[in-house]
């Protein structure tokens, strides 16, 4: 059969595949290449794979108080000694000044209590603690995936667009089957109204090749389904049938671009990435032993309810929910992940819809007596559980598993990237109240129920990994000014500024080359730790911290 009756046969359904077998297949499963490129291909990703590369970024949602964490200042807290002034005030836990409730050092890492649970990392990490964002929610979450450039999170994401997990993705993810996984759901976020957020707009998942598109993980046992699916997909008979036929008269279709059906197909193939390609290379038993191991169970500390997935209502609207379990099932799922070969790139995020979003009236600070302190609320066992124990965990696991007798371990070929959206502040300013026209009662009302715990865009982000400088700490805030001191290109501190106040000295001007680093700064170093040049990848358009990359 002829090139030219083929295509009229199968068009017309008379042929042994009918029209809507070969286009169904197509739509599921992508267009596989001919045996002869597929060869050349394995032999490409084989050679890739002798050193792959993994990039994990772990994001606390909600906004971590960074004061007590990687931004760490030291004050007087006037829950317990009250000014004249509240403006001046600066508020803390309540056990603030107590062992285990202060500032530290540990080598030459300087940090908040919030930390502590971490430390044993230290050695591994490089801290970032001068970083400024915003203090939208929704708007620093986008900025944490697509980077800094001039966009409105309400606009239609374009094609030369790439978070930073599809731009990894894009150039380590093709061996993979599922290249990109993430536990964040952007609709999860309570202020995003659904209805604006069709398409494109927002947090994107089909930006750059299909191989680099976002795959939500879900649960344990959503994952698992996913993969059988992809297996019994992939040894369906009809659908052997068609890949038979594409394997042998592929080259004669695509000699012939104006014909439909050639031009159809020949889109498809840069749409749709094969899945069932992928999905024979899948072991039925091996994937239903994925996440059932009891003594990883026990390493992350798993409990039933932690696979499960938890709905919450923000601002009145309707509970949402990320589909996600818990970060140490999250951690747990990464490892085995990794381990079997499956993916490279994982967005873990802390399960509860903005579980550290903690908002606090200065009110609130003392019981109804007006006089007896509360204080600000310690998020200490929140860090530890949605943080630091699966982190250690993950780190330790990581270490002591060598990929593929290469002498080196899986925590040698990965890069960890911690952050949050924002920081939360320690203070509320008055001065705008007591200036009000009105009466002397409602300014005392105002300032009562002011938010002192409120978004504040001032944060930190904290790099591990195999190319990491570790022990490191870059930057810091003012204690007087609580806003971060500038950086210089070799990661210094900018000089003209006290490091312990943060304000300017006296008769000395900023260093033209200083700056503050953001979400945009973290995104380009993600990518250079990983031995990708940031530049091109997406829009974004800050360039790498130099200084975090081990030499």
């Amino acid at each position: 059969m002829d090139r030219r009756n083929f295509i009229k046969q199968v068009a017309s359904g008379a042929g042994s595949l009918t029209a809507s077998q070969f286009l169904a297949y197509f739509i599921n499963y992508g267009l596989p290449v001919s045996h002869a490129r597929a060869a050349a291909m394995a032999a490409d990703l084989a050679a890739a794979a002798d050193e792959p590369r993994f990039l994990i970024y772990w994001f606390i949602e909600g906004g971590w108080m960074g004061y007590d964490m990687f931004n760490p200042v030291m004050s007087p807290n006037h829950v317990v000694r009250r000014l004249e002034d509240p403006g001046q005030e600066r508020y803390r836990v309540l056990k603030w000044g107590e062992d285990g409730y202060g500032i530290a050092t540990h080598g030459h890492i300087r940090y908040g209590y919030l930390a502590e649970g971490g430390k044993d990392l230290f050695a591994d990490m490089a801290v970032l603690s001068s970083m400024r964002t915003g203090s939208f929610h929704s708007g620093e979450r986008l900025k944490a995936h697509m980077g800094d450039y001039a966009y409105r999170h309400t606009d239609e994401r374009q094609e030369d667009e790439r978070s930073v997990m599809q731009a990894f993705a894009e150039a380590h993810g093709q061996p993979y089957i599922l290249p990109n996984l993430s536990w964040h759901w952007w609709l999860s976020d309570g202020e995003l109204n659904e209805a604006q957020f069709t398409g494109r707009r927002g947090y994107y998942h089909a930006l750059g090749p299909a191989h680099a598109h976002t795959i939500y993980a879900g649960t344990p046992a959503k994952l698992r389904s996913f993969l059988l699916r992809m297996h019994q997909m992939s040894t369906d008979e009809v659908n052997l049938r068609v890949q038979d036929f594409i394997d042998n008269v592929e080259g004669n279709l695509l000699a012939d671009e104006r014909a439909e059906a050639v031009k159809s197909y020949h889109s498809a193939r840069a749409i749709y990435q094969s899945l069932a390609g992928r999905g024979r290379g899948l072991e039925p038993t091996r994937v239903n032993g994925l996440f059932n191991d009891p003594e990883l169970k026990e390493a992350f500390n798993v409990a039933p309810a932690d696979e499960l997935i938890t709905y919450r209502s923000i601002n009145g609207n309707k509970a949402r929910t990320k589909f996600s379990p818990a970060t140490n099932v999250q951690a747990m799922m990464t490892f085995e992940l990794m381990r079997a070969g499956y993916a490279c790139a994982f967005w873990i995020e802390s399960q509860g819809i903005r579980k550290f979003d903690d908002h606090y009236t200065r009110r609130a600070l003392w019981k109804d007596d007006g006089r007896t302190p509360v204080g600000l609320p310690d998020t200490t066992r929140k860090m530890d559980e949605d943080l630091w124990d699966p982190l250690r965990t993950l780190v330790g696991l990581l270490k002591s598993t060598e990929y593929r007798s290469t002498g080196k371990s899986l925590f040698d070929l990965t890069t960890i990237v911690i952050t949050s959206e924002f920081g939360r502040t320690i203070h509320g300013d008055v001065e705008a109240i007591w200036k009000m026209p009105i009466d002397e009662t409602d300014k005392k009302k105002m300032i009562d129920d002011q938010d002192i715990c409120q978004h504040w865009p001032v944060t930190s982000a904290v790099f591990l990994g195999g190319t990491v400088a570790g022990a490191r700490q870059f930057g810091g805030v003012g204690e007087q000014t609580l806003q971060p001191i500038p950086l210089l290109p070799d990661g210094s501190l900018d000089e003209a500024y006290d490091p312990q106040t943060g304000l300017l000295k006296p008769e000395r001007r900023p260093n033209e080359k200083g700056f503050v680093p953001n979400h945009g700064d973290v995104y380009a170093t993600a990518l250079d730790l990983t031995g990708l040049n940031p530049s091109g990848r997406g829009r974004n358009t800050r360039p790498p911290l130099r200084f975090i990359k081990r030499a």
